[in-house]
């Protein structure tokens, strides 16, 4: 399981056109690329899979997983009840909306939409001065007045809701830079950068750079 941890506020939901029931033999999602028969129908589960239909929510408001998410956050190792849950997610594939919140109550600042049902979210690790860069074919489109950062191939498209995501992800966009660097030139924290540039990894977008190579490679064998 990564040890990454946003110091942000992780949030999920399940796209707009999908809802979930349950009956004696267990939970079924129904979305958009069919109906998903969910394997663990446990408490913490079925707690996640409502909460999240209701919108973007915390999941560390879960009691079960408050504690695990607070030893995540401060020693940089998993629970066994948030990796249990992320196989559910994992399971459930595109209907599943990670997005990115900050501390201020207002809402997310980016989220990831599926646009293939196998999408999964990794969370990988990008230290702060690593050369990286997007993908050269990425853009950044309106979207019934949304920006949305769309590019061919990536399993997402990232939704730019509100600053400092727009910022971030234009300048990612103009060329191979460092989480300092943007953070510099911006006058954003270090930590909200890096947060933006795991989800943008998480979404595809993002190829890390060994400076010692000619070759780019994709972020998500951190």
């Amino acid at each position: 399981m990564t040890s990454y941890f946003p110091s942000g506020r992780p949030l999920f939901s399940l796209l707009e056109d999908t809802s979930v029931s349950a009956d004696g033999h267990g939970l079924t999602v129904h979305g958009r690329w069919g109906d998903i028969d969910v394997s663990d129908d446990s408490p913490l589960v079925r707690e996640a899979l409502n909460r999240m239909s209701l919108g973007p929510v915390s999941l560390e408001n879960i009691p079960v997983l408050f504690a695990e998410f607070d030893r995540w956050r401060t020693g940089g190792c998993a629970g066994t009840e948030w990796s249990r849950l992320k196989l559910t997610l994992d399971e459930l594939g595109g209907v599943v909306v990670p997005s990115l919140g900050l501390h201020d109550g207002a809402g997310p600042i980016l989220s990831l939409v599926a646009v293939v049902s196998d999408a999964v979210f990794p969370w990988p690790r990008i230290e702060e001065d690593d050369p990286i860069e997007v993908a050269r074919e990425a853009r950044i489109e309106d979207v019934d007045g949304d920006q949305v950062l769309v590019c061919p191939g990536p399993p997402y498209v990232v939704v730019l809701h509100r600053p400092p995501a727009p910022g971030i992800a234009k300048q990612l966009l103009d060329g191979r830079t460092t989480v300092t660097e943007v953070a510099g030139r911006l006058q954003v924290d270090r930590s909200t950068v890096a947060d933006v540039v795991a989800y943008l990894a998480s979404a595809g977008f993002i190829l890390s750079v060994d400076p010692g190579k000619s070759g780019r490679t994709p972020s998500r064998h951190h």
